[in-house]
């Protein structure tokens, strides 16, 4: 009944932003809800993410085909889409279960982890004031970041981003959070479940929302192109494959108009910034249901998750395709564990044998080793691999990178039996290159498929050199390496300890997902990210690595608790450096952000935009293809670098004119481009300053636009 009427609402346009959270919710559970209450013994944190993700991959199907037929009716199609959920949920009853599970060959009671315990006071009844402490000390810390947040302007302080921008008291939150964290995963007597999942929750919420919370516009220059894209797609109602390589890969942005103009935002400027929070969140979910399938210690998937947590530093949260796809391809792997898992071929049985063997040598008693793969359910396996491939064709159709990283991550682990059917791997990598095979010409003639075969060289990214840094300013530069290397260094160590305890088969499988994205940087560089992009793949089952290197062992000793507690605190101290430090050279003011949005709705083909700020958000709404057809956004700084004294507006207008022969000319000052010109040294600081005062005086251009801190001016022509 709930979901008719959900249909009606979206149907009619009725609710709007006040009904906007009643929608949203109802959009990402019903459709999955229909798949997902057919598996009545699977994991319940694994219930909950495909729930959402799988209605999120139902959606994009619709939008997609939409986009590419011209045909854009995205709230008649969600209200079928609701409708047939409803019908399907109404005439099918969910299966009777067996109230037991499977994690990794053991049949675990599901009571381990029900979420009504999340909300039973049983465990506190009885028990004097000592359960309640923990909750107090979690709940004053998430009011003492409130506070600290609403204390925190967007203005920011000091020369460390938001590491000297956020007031003492966030610091405080957060060491307790960390804190509270810790102490759950390393205590004798572990905490609740209903503890450690609001704890962790709380933790990743204080990291990954704290930025975005603290401006009123999304942060991330990166952001806006997709923001641009997404508005296109919603305003025209189709894809346009000859404006860029977006709109040929458009599986993210369609899915995300079609929700927007379902939800009643049909500008994705007003939700873009809920992402970070979103994903960051969703993934640390996967990341704890990958775990469970991998073990019944709770200890263990706890602290993977906990690891992944304080060591995603990458930043890949933000709204973006990477982010989506990223998400999408851990479900996968979560939906390969928990159904597809099958005894390996031969040769592969051979080689754990071998390892079995090594093994015996360094150990002389009996290891402690966990039961290795089972089969599952025969009934399962069908609905599982129709799963990923509906995952993988959005994939496919989102995002350049990620398809690729799930066939070095999968295909190998199908071939070899370690998953079933064998056929599925084969299968998944020709989705990939069948979608790559149109678009072949378009990403060799514009980016390249290849960046040279020298692993080091594509894995290597050099820091810009600017000469003004200080040694402090160096070092800090240089924590996401350390970062990456502590993490790994203990995801290998666990392998190793997993591995002499007999747990050959499950270490192979870990190991493998770890290893596997490396192999990417033998051929490309992707612009100099490629060895963060393979951190980012390589993190979730590092994190499982640091969990055994910590948890796997039958006894806790105290150098063991004492391991977790400092490594832990290493990383919670090192990820907020990597994360917060960059916010002063990244964040996107405000006043830029209007500035863009009034230029996009101005400005035409054949007009040509000057500025200097590389971060300058002009990409940011219908309009956008405007700039790309003509040419790009052009910057000033060549021009002022070659440039001899004080540029004259009729230097700007010649230089225009000789290289596009433009309509109209429109020249961006923003207070955020002169401080970046005066820190980086691209150009005599003076010069701008001197531009404008040129163009504010004469009658050689209009001054068109003023909010405060930017200033745009048009060019008159010449006649």
């Amino acid at each position: 009944m709930a979901g008719l009427l959900l249909a009606a609402l979206i149907l009619l346009d009725l609710g709007g932003p006040v009904l906007a959270p009643v929608t949203i919710f109802g959009c990402f559970v019903l459709p999955g809800w229909v798949l997902v209450r057919r598996l009545p013994d699977a994991d319940p944190v694994a219930r909950v993410v495909w729930t959402v993700v799988m209605s999120a991959a139902i959606y994009t199907i619709p939008a997609l085909i939409m986009a590419w037929a011209h045909i854009w009716h995205p709230r008649p199609v969600a209200a079928a889409v609701l409708v047939a959920a409803s019908a399907l949920i109404a005439v099918f009853p969910p299966v009777a279960g067996t109230g037991r599970h499977a994690i990794y060959g053991h049949p675990v009671n599901r009571s381990r982890f029900d979420w009504r315990s999340v909300w039973s006071l049983d465990a506190f009844r009885g028990r004097g004031i000592a359960p309640y402490v923990p909750w107090a000390v979690l709940g004053a810390a998430l009011v003492v970041w409130g506070v600290a947040l609403s204390m925190t302007g967007e203005e920011l302080v000091g020369g460390r981003g938001l590491l000297t921008t956020f007031p003492p008291i966030w610091y405080l939150a957060v060491a307790a959070a960390v804190g509270l964290c810790i102490w759950a995963v390393a205590a004798r007597k572990m905490a609740s479940h209903a503890f450690l999942a609001a704890s962790t929750t709380g933790l990743v919420a204080m990291l990954y929302a704290s930025a975005p919370m603290v401006v009123s516009v999304p942060r991330l220059p990166w952001s806006y192109k997709h923001i641009a894209v997404t508005n296109y797609i919603g305003a025209a109602g189709q894809v346009d494959p000859s404006i860029d390589i977006y709109n040929r890969w458009p599986g993210f942005f369609s899915v995300s108009a079609f929700l927007g103009e379902v939800v009643g935002y049909r500008n994705a400027l007003d939700y873009a910034a809920l992402a970070e929070f979103g994903f960051a969140l969703l993934d640390v979910m996967i990341i704890l249901a990958i775990a469970r399938t991998l073990t019944s210690n709770p200890r263990i998937y706890w602290t993977a998750t906990l690891v992944f947590t304080l060591t995603n530093w990458v930043n890949q949260n933000y709204y973006s395709p990477q982010a989506f796809s990223y998400t999408l391809y851990l479900t996968m792997c979560l939906i390969a564990l928990t159904f597809l898992r099958s005894t390996p071929v031969k040769i592969a049985a051979v080689v754990e044998g071998r390892l079995k063997g090594l093994q015996g040598r360094f150990h002389r008693t009996t290891p402690t080793a966990t039961a290795e793969i089972v089969h599952s359910s025969r009934a399962l396996v069908m609905p599982a691999v129709a799963a990923l491939l509906l995952l993988q064709a959005v994939t496919v159709a989102s995002h350049q990178l990620t398809p690729y990283m799930v066939i070095l991550s999968l295909f190998p682990l199908f071939v070899f039996g370690y998953f079933r059917p064998k056929w599925l791997g084969p299968v998944l990598a020709i989705m990939a290159f069948a979608y790559l095979l149109p678009n072949l010409d378009y990403v060799d003639n514009k980016y390249g498929l290849f960046t040279g075969f020298d692993f080091f060289k594509n894995a290597s990214y050099t820091l810009p050199e600017v000469s003004h840094i200080d040694d402090a300013s160096r070092w800090m530069a240089r924590t996401p390496d350390g970062l990456s290397l502590f993490v790994g260094l203990l995801g290998l160590a666990g392998f190793i300890r997993n591995l002499l305890r007999g747990n050959v088969r499950q270490t192979l499988i870990v190991g493998w997902l770890a290893v596997a994205p490396m192999f990417w940087l033998l051929g490309q560089s992707y612009g100099g990210e490629a060895k963060f992009r393979v951190f980012m793949f390589a993190l979730p089952w590092l994190a499982i690595g640091a969990a055994w290197l910590f948890c796997s062992g039958p006894v806790r000793t105290r150098n063991a608790v004492t391991g977790t507690v400092a490594s832990l605190t290493i990383m919670a101290v090192l990820f907020t450096i990597v994360y917060f430090q960059q916010e002063a050279k990244f964040r996107v003011p405000k006043e830029d952000v209007v500035a863009a949005q009034w230029l996009d709705a101005r400005v035409g083909e054949k007009d040509v935009i000057f500025e200097t700020n590389a971060f300058f958000p002009l990409l940011i709404g219908p309009n956008y293809p405007s700039y790309l057809e003509w040419g790009r956004v052009t910057s000033l700084t060549k021009f002022l670098q070659r440039s001899n004294g004080n540029v004259l507006p009729e230097d700007v207008e010649r230089y225009a004119n000789n290289n596009w022969k433009p309509e109209r000319i429109f020249v961006v000052f923003s207070d955020s481009q002169l401080e970046q010109a005066i820190k980086d040294k691209l150009f005599d600081a003076n010069m701008l300053p001197a531009l404008e005062r040129e163009l504010a005086a004469g009658d050689k251009a209009d001054h068109v636009f003023d909010n405060g801190a930017v200033r745009i001016y048009q060019i008159k022509k010449t006649l």
